[in-house]
């Protein structure tokens, strides 16, 4: 019972998340701060040059985080990458980091450090092959 109310929760939470961001790069493609204006108090950034705002930011910033198109980074929202790996951990017994990486299309060595984390805080155990998310008492 309370794995099935778990997991609905990560499921509503990375709704929400996707939800979020959808609504970020909606604002920032209206916000008329990012366009060049002739006489700025602002500091002199790369973001407010006049070649980098000329465009709106949002679409160009916001690859997919699993392959961005010009081999740049990009930063998940705050706990979307832990959301997704324990999304991925509560569908199967046990799993490596690779296995999780595969499933959510994350980086391995970014799925290695959030699982080695979670383990530290008690959120997910060890598996007798990777990790699982621990057995309700």
């Amino acid at each position: 019972m309370i794995d099935r109310i778990r997991h609905d929760i990560q499921e509503r939470l990375e709704q929400l998340l996707a939800e979020a961001e959808k609504l970020r790069r909606a604002l920032a493609a209206l916000d008329p701060r990012d366009k060049p204006k002739s006489k700025s108090p602002r500091k002199t950034t790369a973001r407010s040059t006049p070649a980098a705002t000329t465009k709106p930011q949002a679409p160009a910033a916001k690859p997919s985080p699993a392959a961005p198109s010009d081999g740049a980074r990009v930063r998940t929202p705050p706990g979307a990458t832990k959301t997704k790996v324990l999304s991925a951990l509560s569908a199967d017994s046990g799993m490596t980091a690779g296995d999780v990486a595969k499933a959510t299309g994350l980086a391995r060595g970014t799925v290695s450090t959030t699982l080695s984390k979670l383990a530290k805080t008690g959120e997910v155990s060890k598996a007798d092959r990777g990790y699982r998310l621990p057995t309700p008492s």
